[in-house]
């Protein structure tokens, strides 16, 4: 797995959008908030996903480049406005000891989520 690439799944309910997020981060980070939003890039506009990892929480004892996971819900008008899910993770110190790595993102067509 490459360092902080989101890999993704999406599901389709009646109800919402299920996008499921497996990613691999160094051994201070933890995910620290997950935010839905509009992200325009290259003059395309996509629904995004951002998620933030930081070694504000940090795993004690864990492996060095621990996988971590979540589900976002996302609600089912967003497939009319938008073609596109992007996910994008960002990566934050709040201790200073490293440089933040450049922002990594994946993305997934409404299209592609399996009912």
């Amino acid at each position: 797995m490459e360092l902080h690439k989101p890999y993704l799944s999406l599901t389709k309910t009646n109800q919402s959008y299920l996008l499921g997020v497996v990613l691999q981060t160094t051994k201070n980070n933890c995910i620290t908030g997950i935010v839905q939003q509009e992200i325009e890039q290259g003059g395309k506009k996509y629904w995004g996903v951002i998620i933030t990892v930081s070694d504000q929480i940090q795993l004690v004892n864990g492996p060095d480049e621990p996988i971590i996971s979540t589900s976002v819900v996302i609600d089912l008008d967003k497939s009319v406005a938008y073609k596109t899910v992007k996910c994008v993770v960002e990566q934050k110190s709040t201790t200073g000891t490293y440089a933040p790595a450049e922002p990594k993102d994946t993305h997934v067509d409404f299209t592609d989520g399996a009912e």
